[in-house]
């Protein structure tokens, strides 16, 4: 009786650590997708893109086009704006990258 008791908690401890992962629930939902987002600084009110990136706007878009006089240039799927604006949030914010993902 006793044994069944326990092996009974036990499945029910299973179950319980494994629900969350069988039942997928969308966690990234931002209304804004990243290139939105970085429009939204970029043409936004100046203090916004300040707030966010610590920089003004005609530095980001001089860093911008520097980069792009090197040579850099958009990958397959993300812009070389949205780039930028990646590398300059993680190292104000000094956010882990899963929590930067909720952004971007």
């Amino acid at each position: 009786m006793a044994a069944a008791m326990v092996a009974q908690l036990i499945v029910s401890i299973i179950v319980a650590y494994i629900t969350p992962f069988l039942n997928k629930e969308p966690y990234h939902t931002s209304i804004l997708s990243r290139y939105a987002w970085v429009q939204e600084l970029v043409n936004g009110h100046p203090d916004q893109i300040k707030n966010k990136l610590e920089m003004r706007k005609d530095v980001f878009r001089t860093l911008v086009g520097e980069l792009q006089a090197c040579g850099l240039c958009d990958s397959k799927y993300i812009t070389l704006d949205e780039q930028v604006a990646i590398f300059f949030y993680t190292c104000v914010t000094e956010l882990l990258s899963h929590h930067v993902a909720e952004c971007f």
